[in-house]
Order: C-alpha cells, then structure tokens, then sequence
C-alpha cells in the first residue's frame, strides 16, 4: 500500500473516532471544558498509539525481545499517567468534583486501562500489517525465485576465481604437493554449497561460516603473501539459522577490491554472535588510483535480499576512508515460533 493511501486511513479512522467521542458527550451535554479534555485525552491517545507503532513494536516486538517490550509498555503508560494527572487536575478540575487529589489510585487505573486498550489496538494492527505485507514478499519471493537463483548462480560461480583455483590445484598437483587432496576438497564443497544447499530459505550458520573459509582457503592458494588476511569467529554459533550467502556477498567484495595488488593485501573479517543477532564487519584497502562506487551489483543485490528477507530486521553501512573501505552488516535472527 502506497504511503499516501495509508496516511488517508489513518486520518480517516482518527476522524471517525474522535467524532464518536464528541457524538457521546454531546448525549451527555457537551461543554467547551469537556470538549477540550476529550481533545486532550485523544492525543493521549494518539502518542501512545503511534509511539508503539514506530518505536516500540519494531525495536523489541518484532526483534522478539518480549520482556524488554513489556517493560516499556509500562514504562510509557505509567509516564502518560504521571503527566496526564496534574493536567486534568489543575486544568479541568472545575468541571469534575471527582477530582480531590492530584494523584489519585482510580484516575491513574483508568488512564492505564484506556492505554492498554490503545496498545493492543496498535500492536493488533500492526502485526496484521506486518503478516499481510510478509504474505506479500513471500509471493514476490516465489515469483522470483527462477530469476533469483539462475542471477545468484551466475553472481556466485565466478569462471576467473573458478578457473585459477583449477590452475593452481594443477600447479599442486603437478608439483605432487600434499596440500593437493585438501584443495580440491575444499572445491568440492565449496561447489555443492553454491549449487545445492544455498537453495534453502535458511541455513545453519556454522555451514555459513565453514563455506566463508573454504572460499578463503582457496584465495590463498594464489597468493604469495598471506599474512594480511584474517576471519576471526567470536560467540555460539550452535542453532543459529540465516539466509544464505548474504555475508559471502560482503567477502567477495572485499577479495575483489582488497586484493589491488600483490604488494597490498589486507583484508581483515570479523564475526560476533549474540542470541539475538550477528554482527559482521569487512575491512580492506582499495586502491588509491581507482575510483569506487558503492553501487555495485553485489552490493545492490545484497540489500535488496535483506529487505525481502529481513525487513527491520538488519542494519547495514559502508564507508570508504583513506584508501580502506569498511562494511558493516547486523543481523537480527528470525524469531522462535
């Protein structure tokens, strides 16, 4: 739904409430004092509701962080209620004798409960938006997934990086060097996991990474000096599951800009695992003569599959500073169900 079409229903429902709110005082004799009070408890109201919509629900809820979004449910309410009560207090106590005290255990049970309500009317919404607009991309995604994998295939099996690794398991061979076997083991792998098993939505995040070192075993069989490339692992990452080659996509990228020349490799890899999330990062240097531009079709590619597969669900930058280029991409992991 186009945004234009979205803001219409939302002003539309909000009109439609707030004149069923005055419809009911006037029933009950609508005064200016009432009139005001009844606007201020609908944009109560309203920034409870769009606080939720924005911040809360994508920040905890939907990162599946249940507790922490419970908490600041409570949290919100109970600041609403703090803030609401000396308002009507001092402002429309003339118009209501039931206001005797500034803070009172029924007034602030009443703006909870009225809170509540509006919480659960957002957090319904929203989350039937989310399932609906999740439906949708699940469709775009088998409507394209011909298309998408004969382009990932070709993307992936690059013939040059290919082709050297068959000559220098020759020049192995030829030399009866005992790094032979391994090597093309390492191939083998490397093939089925492209061909095969990078076919599934999701993928064990140890295989991941086993197929990033694999791939990085073999770029050091044609070079010379390897002392400037590093792939460091910290945290479990027993039973986590992501969509494949998305972090391939970011090391492909550094081996092809990182390696300008023989005399300037430095390629540096690092991936943290959390419970909830990873965070991979990529530095290496680029060449000083060669203009880049972050529009490559590796990197578009890469952030059109996260929108699809991990909508508010990833963060992702690059930035280029004095000859090194450094990426940054965390994953949020998809919730237990």
């Amino acid at each position: 739904m186009k945004r234009r079409y979205r803001l219409a229903i939302h002003v539309a429902a909000w009109a439609f409430f707030g004149a069923w709110i005055f419809y009911v005082q006037f029933q009950r004799g609508l005064t200016l004092n009432k009139a005001i009070d009844s606007l201020v408890g609908l944009s109560f109201a309203m920034l409870i509701f769009y606080f939720n919509w924005y911040v809360l629900i994508p920040r905890y809820l939907a990162r599946n962080r249940i507790l922490h979004y419970i908490a600041m449910i409570l949290a919100t309410l109970i600041a609403v209620a703090i803030v609401r009560s000396p308002l009507d207090f001092y402002v429309f106590r003339e118009f209501n004798p039931s206001m005797q005290v500034l803070y009172s255990y029924e007034r602030i049970l009443s703006y909870l409960l009225a809170g509540l309500i509006v919480v659960f009317i957002s957090s319904a919404l929203k989350v039937t938006g989310n399932y609906i607009r999740n439906e949708q991309r699940n469709k775009e995604l088998e409507n394209q997934k011909l298309t998408a994998e004969l382009n990932f295939l070709k993307s992936q099996v690059n013939p040059h990086f290919l082709f050297n690794t068959l000559n220098n398991i020759y020049s192995l061979a030829y030399k009866q060097s005992p790094e032979t076997p391994d090597a093309i083991m390492k191939l083998s792998l490397l093939m089925r996991y492209m061909l095969y098993e990078s076919n599934d939505t999701l993928v064990s995040l140890e295989k991941e990474v086993d197929h990033i070192r694999n791939f990085i075993d073999l770029q050091k069989l044609r070079l010379r000096e390897q002392a400037g490339i590093r792939f460091q692992v910290e945290g479990n990452l027993a039973g986590k599951q992501i969509a494949p080659m998305l972090l391939m996509t970011l090391v492909e990228n550094a081996f092809k800009h990182g390696l300008v020349s023989r005399n300037e490799i430095g390629i540096t890899m690092d991936l943290k695992v959390e419970d909830d999330s990873l965070l991979f990062s990529t530095i290496n240097n680029t060449s000083s003569h060669k203009k880049r531009e972050f529009g490559g079709i590796g990197l578009q590619n890469l952030q059109q599959r996260l929108n699809l597969l991990y909508l508010n669900r990833h963060e992702i930058t690059f930035e280029e500073k004095e000859g090194t280029f450094y990426a940054s991409l965390r994953l949020y992991f998809q919730p237990k169900k």
